[in-house]
């Protein structure tokens, strides 16, 4: 089982990210201000605490943000993106539910990354492996359908066929951001209640 819950946020190299970052609680791990910064939430079972987070950084810097939850052992994933505070897109997928619970507002430039392994292939003859995102039981139509559909980058047409079952999508959305997705820029971590009490940590 993998659970992974962390915020991507663009800092805009401002030389106070940090210390805005800060003030909601989060720690650097390196001293530089990275173009998208890899933000890990130790979050218990306070699974929407990257989707706050990304909310705040996102308002208070003025920049793009993306909050992620993603549970291996159910095919869980949650994305909500923001810009300058407001939400601009959610994906929300549960195998057990049913697939596809939610897909809102505007696709992002991301997406063409989370949604197509380029390093997957549905041709018989090509030593690629299967696309980590599409179901293995599909006619030869539907191939040539998810096939024109990543041509575009756009996969709105073969939704249904898409499932994320693995944190890969969200490793790839890191490489297309130039982030590397085994070394995040800070951490967040739940308040305890003694801090929430008596305003320590």
């Amino acid at each position: 089982m993998s659970t992974w819950v962390a915020a991507v946020v663009e800092t805009a190299g401002r030389a106070d990210f940090w210390e805005i970052a800060r003030n909601h609680g989060v720690q650097a791990t390196i001293a530089d201000v990275p173009k998208y910064a890899l933000i890990e939430c130790d979050a218990g079972f306070d699974f929407q605490a990257s989707v706050r987070l990304a909310e705040a950084l996102s308002r208070d810097l003025g920049t793009t943000s993306l909050g992620f939850v993603v549970q291996t052992n159910a095919d869980v994933h949650e994305l909500h993106a923001f810009s300058s505070g407001p939400a601009v897109r959610r994906l929300a997928y549960s195998r057990d539910s049913g697939g596809w619970l939610q897909v809102e507002g505007t696709a992002q430039p991301w997406e063409r990354a989370y949604f197509f392994d380029e390093a997957g292939s549905t041709k018989t003859d090509d030593s690629g492996r299967w696309p980590d995102m599409l179901w293995d039981d599909l006619s030869d139509e539907d191939l040539a359908r998810y096939e024109a559909a990543k041509a575009a980058g756009d996969p709105a047409t073969v939704m249904d066929w898409m499932h994320p079952s693995s944190t890969a999508p969200m490793h790839r959305v890191c490489g297309f951001l130039g982030i590397h997705a085994d070394r995040p820029a800070g951490s967040w971590r739940k308040p305890s209640l003694w801090s929430r009490v008596f305003g320590r940590g």
